[in-house]
């Protein structure tokens, strides 16, 4: 059991402690049984359906790749990176590879700042309706 859900139950009057428990227990069951395996594999499917990642904006992700290329030209690593920015290797790892579909302006800076770079960023005029 999770420890949120443990602590969760703890703060339960008795009745609800062992209903709730009795509820967890049931669950847990009919999940380790093929039925149960295949109805949450299919809830998943359904969400993931329902609710598709992000994809990440063409400028950012040029961006990225921009960082991406400047880290590997200074042969710097994920890891010295990470010391430099103060970002997490594994979030540098999600970042250079668009698994991040929004990454913050300062996320972006401390990684520029990280590689010696700074942002610059455009103000361009679309054609008209372009945007719309």
């Amino acid at each position: 059991m999770h420890p949120r859900t443990r602590r969760a139950l703890e703060t339960l009057p008795p009745e609800a402690r062992a209903a709730a428990e009795a509820a967890i227990v049931r669950s847990e069951t009919y999940r380790a049984k093929p039925e149960g395996q295949a109805e949450q594999e299919e809830v998943i499917h359904k969400v993931r359906e329902e609710f598709r990642p992000l994809a990440i904006d063409p400028e950012p992700a040029e961006a990225l790749a921009a960082l991406r290329a400047e880290r590997e030209r200074q042969g710097l690593s994920l890891s010295e990176v990470s010391e430099q920015s103060g970002l997490d290797r594994a979030t540098l790892s999600k970042l250079e590879t668009g698994q991040v579909p929004n990454p913050t302006v300062s996320t972006l800076r401390a990684l520029a700042r990280a590689l010696n770079k700074r942002l610059s960023w455009l103000l361009i005029d679309e054609p008209a309706g372009a945007g719309r």
